[in-house]
């Protein structure tokens, strides 16, 4: 199966009522596990990686890697750049392997976060990589929210494939019960077919995950909570073992890659389950 982008997954997926799981990885291990996990349940995924871990491993091996296993599997993968703040990442990610890019220019003013997009659309799509942006800022704070009267014109004039909705969810393990804006979310699906994302996915209750698939979302990126879990599984396990016995790196790695397989597994139930 080749390597795919987000404009050969995502409209499927909201015509037909269901979202495609983006796991954020941060070591080779993660993607392992997801390619495993999406060929073990036969569905489509998204493996992404951020521009601000790229100081942990430079996002060329990250995108060598994953679309390596992405084009040797036999289920569709995506490999995207997950919050692409700079041309000059996203240039890279495209030079070594992203199908798939996210330019983040929340930060900025409306207009010259369009036009910015614009520009990235034009060369990314030329390729066939597919561009997806942010409009509003992901986070606390109604006043950071999409504006859904901004949506359609900003669809339209970029080319993008797929928006990033700020309606309350936030990036991080949650400390308190996210407030989840529907009312704006419907109000923004009906004002394009452009496919929507959630970040901030993990850690939600599970009948959000219906409720805002059922409104456009075809895209949930999920990472931290699931992380979280893990993370305190292989240590608690790892510190009752090294009572008995010396442990080492590899038990650490070995853990890691049957948890988190475990963990994408189901989240890509949950998501498909919707359908």
């Amino acid at each position: 199966m080749p390597l795919v982008s987000l404009d050969e997954l995502l409209p499927k997926a909201r015509q037909n009522n269901y979202a495609v799981p983006a796991f954020n990885v941060i070591s080779l291990e993660m993607i392992i596990s997801a390619v495993k996990a999406a060929e073990k349940e036969n569905s489509p995924i998204i493996i992404e990686y951020t521009e601000g871990d790229d100081t942990r491993i430079p996002l060329e091996y990250i995108g060598r890697f994953a679309s390596d296993l992405a084009r040797k599997s036999d289920v569709p993968i995506c490999v995207h750049l997950d919050h692409g703040n700079t041309l000059k990442a996203i240039l890279r990610a495209i030079k070594s392997g992203y199908s798939s890019v996210m330019y983040d220019g929340s930060a900025l003013s409306y207009q010259d976060n369009a036009a910015n997009t614009k520009k990235i659309v034009e060369i990314a799509k030329s390729i066939g990589v597919s561009v997806e942006a942010e409009l509003g800022t992901i986070g606390p704070g109604e006043d950071n929210f999409t504006d859904p009267g901004l949506v359609n014109d900003f669809t339209k004039s970029t080319g993008i494939s797929a928006l990033a909705v700020a309606i309350g969810t936030e990036h991080g393990v949650y400390k308190g019960k996210p407030e989840v804006d529907l009312k704006r979310l419907k109000d923004i699906s009906q004002e394009t077919d452009t496919p929507l994302v959630m970040h901030g996915g993990s850690g939600l209750d599970e009948e959000i995950y219906a409720k805002v698939i059922d409104n456009g979302v075809s895209k949930i990126n999920y990472y931290s909570a699931m992380s979280n879990k893990i993370t305190n599984r292989i240590m608690n396990e790892l510190q009752d073992a090294s009572e008995n016995e010396p442990v080492y790196l590899q038990d650490a790695i070995d853990l890691e890659l049957k948890y988190f397989e475990e963990g994408m597994r189901k989240v890509i139930r949950l998501f498909r389950k919707q359908a």
